[in-house]
């Protein structure tokens, strides 16, 4: 299997967790957003433990010999397991369904856009209900994954398992990179300048929907389906960019498609786009049911013990390791065994897996308990939502924490970071991972059964947790404090060249690490 291939099923699992499958396809989910949001979510990984104690057991996936007992329309596995062939023609369902959905939401976007036209007048404003009621009229296909009664991440953990099968991921790539049905022609008149206005349009009309979807009543929220909210909100961008931008979506696809490679490399393309592919994420989180509160302070007071064993094990970590009585290979071996002796959920069973933008809602709902609010600032999870802020550049209307629930370093630390400060740390934190992940680019490359046995998520976590741990040491201030103070002077880091310039080449580091855990 290829580096490629290997990034395919990784961008194909994380638009599958985050999204389901695309409606319209008008919310892009670029290659480079996609690349930027994993090693993003690895950057705020320093607390393993926390992390790898959520996680849900893993469907068991069976060979094509194997029978598989199957039920429903769909097929759907009645003990938790799929052959190849049914991995195989979910995607291939997946992929059909998705070109009518695009297509289908696309015409009846273009006809509520032109009928205002006609009129020459402004159209008529569409609730996010009355969209909803429209989406119900045209009568879509189900999607792939109901049918065989899966859930996204249940399907992501199966798809990983076949990462060295050429043929499921060229499938996989089909759902990557779907055909252009725009106008190549009609594209082509639109320019790179055009394509980001487009998108920070965008940004604000999904921001409009979001938070009018949040306006909802929580009952009536929890009626529409995680599919539905995607395919409405995709309408109503829609229509707003129809109509307001004077283009035709499939159009917009066509000459993102045309200028991709360009794209990639465009700071504010990647902002609007990763901005976008939050705000879904957190309406569809905001549709389902909330998880009960004395459920969510468990699942808090978990995370706190497990953040506060993790940074004790890094610390002694990192500190055998610059002393150089262990060496990146035990150290990887250390980093293992410790992340799955973490795994499980504490006392009372099993924890259910949130996401951020879920962890963030349940503390809107119940954050005015005393219980919850102090489990909450001991969970370490603050921070984390801080820093994803911080990177994303989002504001209160896209999900991120709002100010008063970030409090300030100086009141938790009695100190307060220059934004200066924070420069100079992220300049050391990079030339920490460049320099560890050297030492493990060598152990690899020595010793080349390694690669096969190295997991990449776990070592793009080690790599950062040492770097982490080295910057903690030098400056005093630890990756949670870092977050913080990062979220305060945020407006000036991303002005900040030589911020933007060590962060660029941070993520460029930690994109490299998964290339490296292979034996190919």
């Amino acid at each position: 299997m290829t580096d490629a291939g290997n990034t395919q099923v990784t961008l194909l699992s994380e638009k599958l967790h985050r999204f389901g499958v695309l409606g319209a396809g008008v919310i892009p989910d670029s290659l480079a957003t996609l690349r930027l949001a994993g090693a993003r979510e690895e950057e705020n990984a320093n607390a393993t433990a926390a992390a790898a104690a959520t996680a849900s057991p893993p469907v068991k996936r069976v060979e094509e010999s194997e029978a598989v007992t199957s039920s429903g329309a769909g097929g759907a596995p009645s003990d938790g397991t799929l052959s190849r062939k049914q991995v195989l023609d979910i995607l291939s369902e997946t992929v059909r369904v998705q070109g009518i959905v695009q297509q289908e939401v696309s015409v009846l976007a273009k006809k509520l856009a032109s009928k205002a036209e006609k009129k020459k007048k402004k159209p008529p404003s569409l609730s996010f209900v009355e969209a909803h009621k429209k989406i119900l009229e045209l009568d879509l296909p189900r999607e792939p994954l109901e049918d065989f009664g899966l859930s996204e991440a249940s399907f992501h953990r199966i798809l990983m398992e076949y990462e060295n099968d050429d043929e499921v991921m060229e499938s996989a790539n089909k759902l990557l990179h779907p055909a252009g049905k725009g106008d190549p022609q009609r594209a082509q008149s639109i320019t790179m300048d055009k394509i980001i206005d487009i998108h920070q349009f965008m940004v604000v009309e999904m921001q409009k929907v979001l938070q009018e979807f949040l306006k909802l009543p929580q009952e009536t929220r929890r009626t529409f389906t995680g599919k539905a909210c995607e395919t409405t909100a995709e309408l109503l961008v829609s229509i707003a960019v129809e109509n307001q931008m004077m283009v035709r979506c499939e159009d917009v696809e066509q000459a993102v498609i045309m200028y991709e490679e360009a794209l990639q490399e465009n700071r504010e393309f990647t902002r609007c786009t990763e901005q976008l592919a939050n705000m879904m994420q957190h309406l569809i989180r905001a549709a389902q049911p909330r998880v009960e509160k004395s459920e969510f302070v468990r699942i808090l007071r978990h995370m706190a013990a497990s953040t506060k064993d993790a940074k004790a094990f890094a610390k002694k970590l990192y500190e055998d390791y610059r002393a150089k009585t262990c060496g990146i290979v035990e150290a990887y071996r250390r980093f293992e065994s410790f992340s799955e002796s973490a795994v499980g959920g504490g006392d009372g069973g099993e924890l259910p897996d949130l996401s951020s933008a879920e962890m963030h809602l349940c503390f809107d709902e119940y954050g005015e308990d005393e219980e919850v609010l102090q489990a909450w600032e001991q969970s370490g999870v603050e921070s984390t939502l801080a820093m994803q802020a911080m990177m994303l550049g989002m504001g209160t209307n896209s999900g991120s924490p709002k100010p008063s629930q970030v409090v300030a370093v100086e009141d938790r630390k009695g100190k307060k970071l220059k934004s200066s400060e924070i420069v100079e740390m992220q300049e050391l934190m990079v030339d920490e991972l460049k320099r560890t992940t050297e030492a493990a680019d060598a152990a690899l490359k020595n010793d080349a059964t390694l690669a096969s046995q190295w997991k990449a998520e776990l070592a793009v976590q080690l790599v950062q947790a040492l770097a982490s741990a080295a910057v903690e040491r030098r400056y005093g201030t630890s990756a949670e404090e870092m977050a913080l103070a990062g979220f305060q002077h945020a407006n000036v880091l991303h002005k900040n060249e030589r911020f933007m310039r060590a962060t660029e080449k941070q993520q460029e580091i930690l994109m490299r690490i998964p290339s490296l855990c292979s034996s190919e």
